[in-house]
């Protein structure tokens, strides 16, 4: 497995960049000893082309020892790894960062979900006001991923799973195939993944009533499952500036659960039967016009899905849906203009989108279709203006400059919507930057929250406050035409600081504060205060016992939450092999870390470009032979802590009723009111081949006012996570005698090692049936077993 030489790619790795001009990088790391004077001393090297420059700090940076360290198999499951570190701030929960690859825009995720790590050459993550240089808008993360330049790989995987309270195996079985080249690459995978069933009487659930404990074995607490999928990766170059992408995607996924005894008793139970199938696909080109940079992007995806849940009399609903979703965007970003201190840059995007979602729901109750269409065309820009720099002799207290934003969507079905933002940016030292933002926007109900047709399912086991009872009810879900937009307002401070006394340590700590008006949302658990403010959601008998609720979504009038969230990254590598250059006491003369924000702005600027910050590959030197990284890796440990603490929660369901505090006995949902705090532990070691990694989640817990029964307590839950693994083509030992474990890794997982569960009671101590850890967190531990083989 070969790899091109570091200078050629750092005078490539000017051109990855979207926003700033082309320049040449020095052939060699002594020609950049030519712009400097005789008195200087200068240790500087090329960066990987790839890597995004940007007068935002990365919040943390991983090269190839740290991405072996965390023992996965491919880019989906490094990003569940790095959930802690690229989960975004803003307090709105959220989705999977925007990830970039080699510091371009790519057509979906599904070009970067199956690759493998062994391809990866460094991870960055950047804040979310990063997003705004490449089109997207500041709500999440910005992950990139610099990929070696040559690279190829055969590997199959197998695992196989059992909770320790049996009842429940799972198995996966994934080939695949990775070729990047000079001129770009193939990826192609396949899965299969089994999941058997799991009955509640197989778990030690405390019935109240002997006749449900009889019934058990006729429900399920998780359905089997079956899926199948297989997806493909082309990425081409068609000159030196210009590549494009196609990723296609299917699955399928069949589905059956059991729901309680039918007409023959438990022996004939109920059933509810589904299949789900899906295809995406997308496709991207970029390019670069003169020094602006270019990106177009299309996708296309259709999702149907067909459900029968068997009725006591004998009959069968039937609910069937598709879903069609399309569009594109093209999108803009370059230099304006050279400004007072620096680089004007402008972004902009236009896209499109289209969703087409029709449904029919056949029960009881007679026939409901529903036809369902929104278009959605948008506009959306940033211009980044430099206010200070020392560098061009405007100020000195450090870099400073100012992002403004704004979008304008037209939805078919909805207003036209409105969103403007402005981030400043402070760096006040290559170590410690700060920011602060304020974006302003709206948001349309997704087209399923206004239309979906109704689908009911009896036997649902539910906590009825205002008795104390667990019963079996029958839900509604389904859409509500009569939902508003929602409109949000977000405030962020934040702070990203490397101590230079301590390398490979980043800390940051960041506040939130967000507040919205007509939120859209399923109804909320239904206490008393829930009951009161929507009454005519809620079916009773003349004796008051729950029959029945109608759960499909409702507006909010009101939601505020502010949070702080501080966390830190430590990490080294040792026993890494070492290339040297002058003065360079390591791969590209850099710290050997791969935690903490790199060091820019440590160079020259050139036209407008900072230089510096060279590659901190920290692994094996290139094409060096040995494990499944392609050569002996060295010694790596790493740890990141986070800690998120909430302010305030609170909201008001509609005027004229009370406001709910999430935080001091209000809740709405079924897991209780928010947690003031959450801890997030991550830390691994990994050395000769052999690591191991202890992740750790602690939330405290919340108490939930309840009525006549009093109130529902939900206890604290800290769980822990171990993985151990092993490249077996690291031992060269064992591979002499059993050579076809060459290329091999075996991992052993053990999730929720203590077996965790969160205690949650009644005013009687009693722990109410859906709340039971059978209900919960029907797994428990749960240990895994996998064996990837690579070629």
């Amino acid at each position: 497995m070969a790899q091109a030489p570091i200078a050629p790619l750092a005078a490539a790795a000017v051109a990855e960049q979207p926003a700033e001009p082309v320049v040449a990088a020095p052939e060699t790391i002594e020609d950049a000893y030519d712009d400097y004077s005789e008195d200087e001393i200068v240790v500087t090297a090329p960066r990987l082309a790839g890597q995004l420059d940007t007068d935002i700090k990365a919040e943390a940076e991983l090269d190839e020892a740290a991405i072996a360290s965390y023992g996965v198999s491919n880019v989906a499951e490094l990003l569940d790894a790095l959930a802690p570190q690229t989960r975004s701030g803003r307090g709105r929960g959220g989705g999977r960062p925007i990830i970039l690859v080699n510091g371009r825009r790519i057509g979906g995720f599904g070009e970067v979900r199956n690759l493998p790590p062994e391809a990866i050459a460094k991870v960055e993550v950047f804040p979310e006001e990063v997003a705004l240089q490449y089109g997207y808008s500041a709500d999440e993360r910005v992950v990139n991923m610099v990929l070696k330049p040559n690279f190829r790989q055969i590997a199959i995987e197998g695992e196989g799973g059992i909770p320790t309270q049996r009842g429940r195996f799972q198995s996966e079985l994934q080939p695949s195939f990775l070729a990047i080249g000079e001129n770009g690459r193939l990826n192609v995978n396949a899965g299969w993944e089994h999941k058997s069933m799991l009955l509640e009487s197989e778990r030690n659930l405390d019935y109240d009533d002997p006749a449900q404990a009889a019934e058990a074995p006729a429900r399920s607490l998780l359905g089997a499952s079956d899926e199948y999928s297989i997806d493909a990766t082309v990425q081409r170059s068609l000159n030196k500036t210009t590549d494009a992408s196609v990723n296609v995607r299917w699955d399928q996924t069949d589905t059956l659960s059991l729901l309680g005894p039918g007409v023959g008793g438990v022996d004939d139970p109920l059933e509810r039967d589904s299949r789900a199938r899906n295809l995406t696909s997308t496709a991207s080109v970029n390019g670069m016009l003169g020094d602006w940079r270019w990106s177009v992007s299309g996708n296309y995806a259709d999702a149907d899905q067909l459900t029968y849940t068997d009725r006591i009399s004998g009959t069968r609903d039937r609910f069937e849906s598709s879903q069609q979703t399309f569009g594109g965007n093209a999108n803009l970003s370059g230099t304006v203009t050279d400004g007072w201190a620096g680089p004007i840059r402008l972004s902009l995007t236009g896209s499109y989108s289209g969703l087409r979602f029709d449904s029919r729901s056949d029960n009881a109750n007679g026939i409901t279709t529903t036809d369902l269409a929104r278009d959605l065309p948008s506009v959306f820009g940033s211009l980044t203006v430099p206010l200070l720099d020392p560098e061009y002799e405007v100020g000195n207290i450090g870099r400073v400059s100012l992002t403004l934003s704004g979008q304008v969507q037209n939805p078919s079905d909805f207003q036209a919507l409105k969103s403007w933002g402005a981030n400043l940016n402070w760096g006040v030292t290559d170590n410690l930057s700060l920011i602060a933002s304020f974006n302003q926007d709206e948001a349309a109900p997704g087209i399923q929250q206004l239309g979906a047709a109704p689908l009911v399912t009896p036997a649902v086991t539910y906590y009825d406050f205002a008795t104390g009872q667990t019963v079996q009810i029958t839900t509604t879900t389904g859409g509500n035409p009569f939902l508003l937009a929602e409109q949000r307002r977000d405030l962020k401070l934040g702070l990203n600081w490397s101590p230079p006394m301590v390398e490979g340590l980043n800390f940051s700590i960041n506040y939130n504060r967000n507040k919205s008006y007509d939120t859209a949302n399923s109804l909320p658990l239904l206490t008393p205060e829930i009951e009161a403010a929507f009454p005519d959601r809620v079916t009773r008998d003349a004796n008051g016992v729950l029959l029945a609720i109608d759960q499909r979504p409702v507006n909010f009038d009101r939601s505020e939450n502010s949070q702080i969230r501080w966390g830190l990254n430590f990490g080294k590598s040792f026993g890494q092999q070492q290339q040297r250059g002058p003065g360079a006491g390591g791969p590209g003369g850099g710290r050997p870390d791969g935690a903490g924000a790199r060091e820019g702005g440590g160079g020259p600027r050139v036209g407008g470009q900072r230089g510096g910050g060279g590659p901190r590959m920290g692994g094996r030197g290139p094409g060096g032979p040995g494990g499944m990284f392609g050569g002996p890796q060295g010694g790596r440990w790493q740890v990141s802590l986070y800690h998120t603490i909430k302010l305030t929660d609170t909201v008001l369901i509609r005027p004229g009723v009370p406001e709910l505090d999430l935080l001091d006995g209000s809740a709405t949902g079924s897991g209780g009111g928010s947690n003031r705090h959450l801890f997030e532990l991550d830390g691994g070691l990994f050395n000769k081949g052999m690591g191991v990694r202890l992740s750790a989640k602690y939330d405290s817990g919340s108490t939930v006012t309840g009525g006549s029964a009093g109130d529902l307590k939900f206890g604290d839950l800290a769980t822990f996570n171990l993985r151990f693994f092993v490249d077996l083509g690291q031992k060269p030992k064992l591979t002499e005698k059993l050579p076809f474990l060459k290329g091999s890794r075996l991992r052993l997982a053990v999730d929720n090692i203590f077996d965790a569960q969160r205690k949650i009671t009644d005013a009687n101590g009693r722990v109410p049936l859906n709340y039971q850890p059978g209900y919960i967190d029907p797994l428990g531990r749960y240990i895994e077993l996998e064996w990837r083989k690579t070629f």
